[in-house]
């Protein structure tokens, strides 16, 4: 297979792509600078815009689609997993992320995670769903584009990031693809929020992708439904309770049945339908495995399948599922739910042992609880922690190495596979982007990259902005 290779020819102001013998050069047809750029519009690009704008810095957030929340919108992914206590009774993923549900809250389109009780909302699932923040599709997109203008920042939609042009290890502009050409984009600190890293890997800070080794967790394409009766599920989960029936509360027994007669060609073991606000179902049990989400025809061959499992699931829900006997396919995902790409290798690295025995770091910019769990065929392998007390993730988990004006925010941050598979959740993300955010813009108003920066005022001003730092 041929590499496209991209290089801008800055006397021209052209970009040219290159393919063997063959070139095609494109005009940059626009111009944009700023303080700080952020690339992706997704749980950690909001943060990252929003705080950044908030703290003096001229901020661009540009995002390949038309609207912002990334998976939690375009992946139909709800609810927000936890952010407190495995227990549920203390938050700690805080300060902008509780500001966003609190708005949602006052405006109807969320439940706050400490009000959050564990039944159809959590998919009646105990263990690790304590915490969880059900939430509108609708007012998250909506929510978030308030956030971001009321803070100045300018947002740029439809503008998919192409090239990053590097030179002694600082970027010095970034291009995207629109359907007016090619926009290049210059600031003086980058924050890749893209989840698969595509900023830090086109400016060549080193990263590992999956396990190392080419294996990938499992993707799911998520899908709604319309036409539950939550009475009945309700019912049902409470009498399988009651009998001590695991099982039978997650129709354990109707998957394998199904599977073996051809009714469920997925790998999934249980039913996963959370009530959303309005009374439909988020579902999570479409699965393909192997996928490899930076080859967009994989992407695609994996969305056409799990369309086509999404009927398997549907016919399989009003045949087995008490409640589901009417149920209807409302919607599914826009976008396939990736759950691991490139983690970029970072200044420091989280490892699995840090996270089991909340190792305290000199620079913690948040903590969590979130479960360790790697999504593979057939079964999900959890990573078992000693103690009970929050893990913390430091700053330097967000400087890639050999680049040296750019922050990593999300599912691309520079942590082992088993802690990445836990703070890849969306409230996580939210706190990254928060940290990335502030410490752009204190890189800025300093003059200096941001592994320069004073990471105890860093970390002071994330205390003054409502950051959990126990």
């Amino acid at each position: 297979m041929k590499k496209l290779l991209l290089a801008f020819a800055a006397a021209s102001g052209m970009l040219c792509a290159c393919t063997g013998g063959s070139e095609v050069t494109l005009p940059v047809t626009r111009t944009f600078d700023c303080d700080v750029l952020v690339v992706g519009g997704g749980p950690a690009g909001i943060g990252s815009a929003v705080c950044a704008a908030r703290h003096g810095a001229k901020t661009i957030l540009a995002e390949r689609g038309g609207y912002l929340g990334g998976m939690a919108t375009n992946g139909l992914i709800a609810p927000f997993m936890s952010s407190t206590t495995p227990d549920g009774q203390t938050m700690l993923i805080r300060g902008f992320y509780e500001e966003l549900v609190n708005r949602m809250e006052a405006k109807g389109g969320a439940i706050h995670p400490l009000k959050a009780e564990i039944g159809s909302f959590s998919a009646y699932r105990d263990k690790g769903h304590h915490g969880l923040t059900t939430f509108d599709y609708e007012c998250l997109k909506r929510t978030s584009e308030q956030l971001c203008t009321e803070a100045g920042v300018e947002l740029l939609y439809h503008a998919l990031f192409i090239k990053a042009d590097t030179k002694g290890g600082k970027i010095k502009a970034a291009y995207f693809a629109t359907k007016d050409g090619i926009w290049k984009i210059t600031a003086k600190t980058y924050i890749d929020c893209t989840g698969d890293g595509d900023v830090a890997a086109q400016a060549g800070a080193p990263f590992v992708y999956g396990d190392g080794e080419g294996d990938v967790q499992a993707t799911s394409l998520f899908i709604v439904l319309r036409n539950v009766d939550w009475d009945a599920m309700d019912a049902h989960n409470e009498a399988c309770k009651k009998a001590g029936d695991f099982e039978g509360q997650f129709y354990m027994r109707e998957i394998l049945a199904a599977r073996q007669a051809g009714e469920f060609p997925m790998w999934r073991q249980k039913i996963a339908l959370f009530q959303n606000l309005d009374g439909t179902a988020t579902v999570n049990m479409t699965q393909n495995d192997g996928v490899d989400g930076l080859d967009p025809k994989q992407v695609t061959d994996a969305e056409v399948t799990g369309r086509e499992q999404a009927e398997y699931v549907v016919k399989f829900l009003r045949k087995y599922v008490k409640g589901c006997e009417n149920c209807e396919l409302a919607q599914s995902a826009e976008n396939l739910g990736v759950r691991e790409t490139r983690r970029i290798v970072g200044e420091y690295t989280v490892t699995t042992e840090d996270a089991r025995n909340s190792v305290k770091y000199p620079d913690p910019v948040f903590c969590c609880a979130n479960h360790m769990d790697i999504h593979r065929k057939g079964y999900v392998e959890y990573v078992a922690r000693n103690t009970n007390e929050p893990y913390y993730i430091p700053y330097r988990a967000l400087l890639p190495q050999k680049v040296d004006n750019l922050l990593c925010a999300g599912r691309c941050a520079g942590a082992e596979r088993p802690v990445m598979a836990a703070i890849r959740v969306i409230p996580p993300c939210f706190a990254m982007g928060q940290a990335a955010g502030t410490a752009a813009a204190l890189a800025v108003r300093a003059g200096v990259g941001p592994k320069q920066i004073d990471t105890d005022l860093l970390i002071a001003t994330l205390k003054e902005d409502g950051v959990y730092l126990p």
